[in-house]
């Protein structure tokens, strides 16, 4: 058998070569291309998966603001149908009462039982339509409002509840302030219900650019599992809302027992101008 020059075998063996280098930098191109195309389209499912986080957030604003307004709706149609007819039945009663006859003992008591039972309905509805509309809130200010709200907590739920603040001169926007009224609204109303607590406080602070809202009691502590469930629908507006105003929201164990509510809203989404003479 002839063998073949050395110089063509060398040549073949350079072809070989270069023809393996040629592929490996083809593969390599190729696992370049491909990675890049996932980077763009990692990226683009990025942007897509953030814009739909906005949109939902955007939604739930929405819902809550349109919850809100029902809810005045309804605190109107209560006022001025229920609490009319129950004040005029009040009245009526009352009229009647007097005008019995001293030996009409037993209608006298049925008289005044009647009345006593009507100036209980008076009480709930005017409680619900506080409840629904938040008429305080438009009145007082959201730090009166508040307030008003901690002091009345000992009579409607039996538990003291603490208030301190720093912002008594600062003039809240309509929205923050609904906002933050229904957030401290809804953390004492967990606190109610399922706290098992003897002693609550709330605190509106102004700090650092932020106003931080806080909800503390001295329960039996809430579980990650509850603070994080699909379920949680009261923790879940409440951290909405404070989403809907450009801030933050966290609810944990405290560290010396108990459970502590926590709102960070930048004062610039919350402040309409700083009270004076305040």
């Amino acid at each position: 058998m002839r063998r073949r020059p050395l110089r063509q075998r060398q040549g073949e063996i350079t072809g070989e070569q270069g023809l393996a280098r040629a592929l490996r930098t083809h593969q390599v191109d190729a696992i370049v291309g491909e990675r890049d195309i996932m980077l763009v389209r990692l990226k683009r499912a990025e942007d897509e998966l953030e814009m739909s986080r906005d949109q939902v957030r955007a939604l739930a604003a929405h819902l809550l603001s349109v919850r809100d307004s029902e809810r005045a709706a309804i605190a109107r149609e209560i006022h001025d149908e229920f609490g009319q007819a129950l004040t005029s039945v009040q009245l009526g009663l009352a009229w009647l009462l007097r005008n019995l006859a001293s030996g009409q003992r037993p209608l006298q008591m049925k008289a005044r039982a009647l009345l006593d039972s009507t100036t209980g309905l008076i009480r709930s509805v005017r409680h619900i339509t506080v409840e629904l509309r938040s008429g305080t809130l438009h009145e007082l200010g959201i730090v009166k409002a508040v307030h008003a709200m901690a002091r009345g907590f000992k009579d409607s739920a039996g538990i003291p509840c603490g208030f301190r603040t720093n912002a008594a001169g600062v003039a809240f926007d309509r929205q923050a302030s609904a906002g933050v009224f229904r957030i401290v609204q809804a953390a004492l109303t967990n606190v109610a219900r399922h706290a098992r607590a003897s002693r609550a406080a709330v605190a509106l602070i102004a700090n650092k650019g932020d106003l931080i809202v806080r909800v503390k009691d001295n329960g039996k502590g809430i579980s990650a599992k509850l603070v994080d469930s699909r379920h949680s629908l009261g923790i879940i507006g409440m951290r909405e809302r404070a989403r809907a105003l450009g801030g933050s929201f966290t609810i944990a164990r405290a560290k010396d027992g108990g459970t502590v509510l926590t709102a960070r809203i930048p004062l610039s989404r919350a402040i309409t101008e700083i009270a004076t003479g305040a």
